[in-house]
């Protein structure tokens, strides 16, 4: 079957809850790999890898891990690989280069020649460390220009309806003044604004409604038998919804009060200099005030964040108000052909395409997905070579007998009526050649989800789309507002595989940005989903290996960690105790313990994960740190980086040296695990064993 063969449908509903189903599915799969590799029975127990989250950092490292697992013969025995945000961009690598060249004809990860004659993929990865700026054409400013144009256009499209409904909340739709309480000495008084006082009307009942809350709260808390009538959660839950009403309402609705500052500066200090100055002073101070807090957040972080970033929001909300009422913008005809073109970009706009996630996936696909010369084997093919971005999940096929790709992604369930899906705001949701799906949205058939179109390319771009709104790490509304409003989004909206397609009315580009921007339905539920980042659920990918009770397990980590705080590993253990009544049991002792050079004993762990029917499995640890015996470039680097190797996320630029340092290191520490040259994993993990044990015999005596 030739790489741009779809696969045979499948029998049964291409949609279900049961994940029984799904394993079910998957183990078909896995039986056609095992027979494709020619060495592995169908009995043979199940052994899964897991690559972490780390962006380039983690796909540079895992590359290495692979390296060595293909040299000790052990990478072909792989049956689940699961990956998550960077191990990702790796993974998927490996997974592109399989339906390329499958287990009998090529083992070697990173030796496959380049279409282009120019080396092989190692040699291509090795010059892609700086993919967001590397390639044909593309630069720093490219990327600055892509970065730029999302924020514009965005802008085009979302403030003419933002002006809108500033513009109607400040007619006059009634005959009621103002009270003269609210108006700020010198000023002419307000007039009109009807929108705003209904707001200050609604924010007034929503803090009495809460004063009331308060007053109901000490009398119910007085007597046990009103409790049982009245809920205590209840009251308290009422009472920071009406809080929360009430001072979003306030503020928005004293606008025109803010805005008054300005006669009151002319009128008290009357100087001709001023007049131009303080039509701009009520949107320029709270935007300077909530830049210089962010500035200084950057230290004390916290709350003076939170205010920095409400302050940024109030300075928007008033510049709006200041175009409104110092200007004759709304109401022109430049205003109806700015809206008519938000309207036409709204309805053809792809919000997914015109975002920074389009981008980025270009960027990695032309990076992680490269263009192979074609098997001197296989039969000369029309359709080569395939275009990475069109690659879809389904062609990676189980007969290419590479592992089956679990790629994991968050879902978002801010919105989520259930209590343990809101409070997590999201649940893994995995995108894989057989099924798509979560367990609160169902599994669909990967052969039918999307019609059967999702590529690799947009699978794996997701999982390491870390930069979003309404994540667990920008829960601020303010901070989401601002993020939504410039476009800084590399999440993906698709289509909830319990829903079929379905036409809603409203035009897609409002649709998902207002529910970004605000915070509104994102759950379970709806029929379009918003996907991120996998590590926002779980960084390492052993939540999925654990659901699919994997007899052998091993769990690249290669997220930045300098505290040692082992965070992601302990996230990831409490979550699959939580949802499968697992519990891995591994002493990380030697993981946090280094010596006087900062170096640590070892870099692995082993363990058990005894799952709730009362079988087990072997785990295998391995994080991205330096301990004795490695080779002397890797220390040189170090040495000159003290970072290494945990230099932040946020550096996805990586020169030859640190990137082969990376590679290096995870290939080194594997290799140091395979010494023994294992004929299986099984064979590895009682070597480890043997080795722990022999370890803990001789410790009393080196005491």
């Amino acid at each position: 079957m030739n790489a741009r063969t779809s696969p045979p449908p499948c029998s049964g509903h291409p949609f279900t809850d049961d994940f029984s189903e799904v394993l079910e599915a998957e183990k078909g799969w896995l039986r056609a790999r095992r027979r494709a590799t020619g060495e592995m029975p169908d009995d043979a127990p199940v052994v899964g890898l897991a690559l972490s989250g780390g962006g380039i950092r983690s796909a540079t490292f895992n590359l290495g891990v692979l390296q060595a697992l293909a040299r000790g013969k052990l990478l072909h025995q792989v049956d689940y690989l699961s990956s998550v945000s960077g191990g990702g961009y790796i993974a998927s690598c490996l997974s592109w280069l399989r339906a390329h060249f499958p287990v009998r004809e090529h083992r070697d990860v990173g030796g496959a020649p380049l279409a282009n004659g120019e080396g092989t993929v190692l040699d291509w990865l090795r010059a892609h460390g700086n993919y967001l700026i590397n390639g044909k054409g593309i630069s720093g400013w490219t990327l600055g220009a892509s970065i730029l144009s999302g924020t514009l256009l965005n802008l085009l499209v979302l403030l003419p309806i933002l002006l809108g409904v500033v513009a109607v909340a400040s007619t006059d739709w009634w005959a009621v003044d103002w009270p003269a309480w609210l108006h700020l000495p010198g000023a002419g008084g307000i007039v009109g604004h009807d929108g705003f006082m209904l707001l200050l009307i609604l924010g007034a009942a929503a803090l009495a409604l809460y004063l009331a809350s308060m007053l109901l709260f000490v009398l119910v808390t007085s007597s046990s038998r009103v409790l049982e009538w009245i809920p205590e959660r209840r009251i308290r839950s009422l009472m920071g919804q009406f809080l929360a009403v009430a001072i979003m309402a306030l503020g928005v609705g004293l606008l025109p009060v803010f805005t008054e500052l300005e006669e009151t500066v002319l009128h008290y200090f009357d100087h001709q200099g001023l007049a131009g100055l303080t039509r701009h002073f009520t949107y320029l101070v709270p935007i300077v005030s909530g830049l210089l807090s962010l500035r200084a957040a950057n230290k004390t972080g916290g709350a003076l964040a939170v205010t920095g970033l409400s302050l940024l929001v109030f300075g928007f909300l008033t510049l709006l108000y200041h175009i409104c009422a110092h200007t004759q913008l709304v109401g022109s005809s430049l205003f109806f052909g700015w809206l008519g073109l938000s309207l036409t970009l709204a309805l053809i706009g792809n919000v997914n395409t015109l975002s920074l996630h389009s981008f980025y996936r270009g960027r990695l696909a032309d990076a992680y997905l490269p263009v192979v010369a074609e098997p001197e084997s296989a039969e000369p093919r029309s359709d080569w070579p395939v275009d990475p971005l069109h690659f879809r999940l389904t062609e990676m096929q189980a007969g290419s007998g590479g592992p089956l790709h679990l790629i994991n992604t968050t879902l978002n369930t801010t919105n989520s009526h259930r209590e343990k899906l809101r409070s997590r705001e999201g649940e893994s949701m995995v995108l894989s050649p057989v099924y798509c799906g979560s367990t609160a949205t169902g599994y669909r058939r990967t052969s039918d989800y999307l019609d059967g179109e999702l590529t690799l390319s947009t699978a794996f771009s997701v999982s390491g789309a870390a930069v979003d709104p309404n994540t667990y790490v920008t829960r601020s509304r303010a901070l989401s507002f601002l993020m939504t409003l410039i476009n800084a989004r590399l999440g993906f909206w698709t289509r909830n595989p319990r829903m079929e397609r379905q036409r809603p009315w409203l035009p897609g580009w409002y649709r998902y940005m207002f529910r970004e921007m605000f915070g509104l339905g994102l759950s379970e539920t709806r029929s379009e989903v918003h996907l991120s980042d996998g590590g926002h659920f779980e960084n390492l990918g052993l939540y999925e290996l654990v659901r699919r009770q994997c007899r052998y397990l091993v769990v690249c980590d290669a997220g930045a960690d300098p505290s040692d705080t082992l965070f992601d590993l302990g996230r990831a253990i409490q979550r699959v105790r939580a949802d499968f009544g697992a519990e891995v049991e591994l002493c990380a002792d030697d993981l946090t313990r280094k010596n006087g050079d900062g170096m640590m004993s070892r870099a692995w762990a082993t363990g058990k994960v005894r799952y709730a029917d009362g079988s087990e499995g072997d785990i295998l640890y391995l994080r991205a740190a330096l301990c004795t015996g490695l080779s002397a470039d890797i220390y040189a680097y170090w040495r000159a980086n003290p970072s290494f190797p945990d230099q932040t996320t946020t550096d996805q630029f990586f020169d030859e040296m640190q990137f082969d340092s990376y590679r290096q290191l995870g290939l080194e520490l594997m290799s140091k695990l395979l010494a023994a040259q294992p004929r299986d994993f099984s064979g590895l993990f009682q070597w480890l064993s043997s080795s722990r044990d022999d370890e803990a015999a001789v410790a009393p005596g080196r005491a």
